[in-house]
């Protein structure tokens, strides 16, 4: 079995739980939008702008000797901006941190996803797909987008009988849906479903902020590096 998806906590978190075994191809065009989230669309230093192409090349990547030019050319990327990557800057009190935050963290990532082995599954020919895998996950989306639509054309409901709208929606479009008798003795109460709901919410960054005084995961300040720089502005006074 192979899982195609964008790497969200919650589907790894399901996949551990539920299909232990199943092996997993990371959507290529995520990667490339999480790159692009990273960097910007107009980076400012040349390296930036380099990692951005090479993502955006990955959703090209078809086969074999696409992906070993591909990881050729990030490895080479990598060695031509070592130096770059490392750069550090001292902080007010004291503490070093990257120069360049964005771009290690985009390099980070990348490194990460690398070293999963989940980039080219779809190229393994070991695997136990009934057919071709998809580099992406754009049909999932498709329904995604379905099931919006639908919530928006029910305007109004509450957040338990959305969340029923969103579990109907699911069941009545899997391949050999149960009749109604069966729904209503296996349905979720509303009970249950605020039970998990709540659960949910307690182990999100706002749950645990609110209910434990837990700081977020990642900061919402301001970046010390985002407004001094070593290079002077220009146009300015001392």
């Amino acid at each position: 079995m192979v899982v195609v998806c964008d790497g969200g906590g919650g589907i790894r978190k399901a996949l551990r739980h539920a299909w232990p075994h199943a092996r997993v191809q990371r959507c290529l065009f995520h990667i490339c939008l999480n790159i692009g989230a990273i960097l910007g669309t107009n980076p400012r230093h040349e390296a930036s702008r380099q990692l951005l192409r090479l993502a955006k090349e990955l959703t090209r990547v078809k086969d074999g000797g696409a992906m070993a030019a591909w990881l050729g050319a990030y490895n080479a990327w990598e060695l031509r901006h070592k130096d770059f990557l490392e750069q550090k800057s001292m902080w007010a009190d004291g503490s070093e941190n990257d120069l360049h935050q964005r771009l290690v963290k985009a390099r980070d990532m990348l490194r990460r996803r690398i070293r999963e082995q989940t980039m080219f599954t779809f190229m393994d020919p070991d695997t136990d797909a009934d057919g071709p895998i998809p580099t992406s996950n754009n049909v999932i989306e498709s329904q995604n987008a379905r099931i919006r639509d639908m919530l928006r054309t029910h305007r109004g409901l509450n957040l338990i009988r959305r969340i029923k709208a969103v579990c109907w929606w699911c069941h009545q479009h899997t391949e050999h849906p149960e009749r109604a008798a069966w729904l209503a003795r296996h349905a979720w109460r509303d009970e249950q479903i605020e039970q998990l709901y709540r659960q949910a919410w307690e182990h999100s960054d706002e749950g645990r902020q609110q209910l434990f005084g837990i700081p977020a995961r990642y900061g919402t300040g301001i970046d010390w590096n985002e407004f001094h720089t070593n290079t002077r502005y220009p146009n300015t006074t001392d």
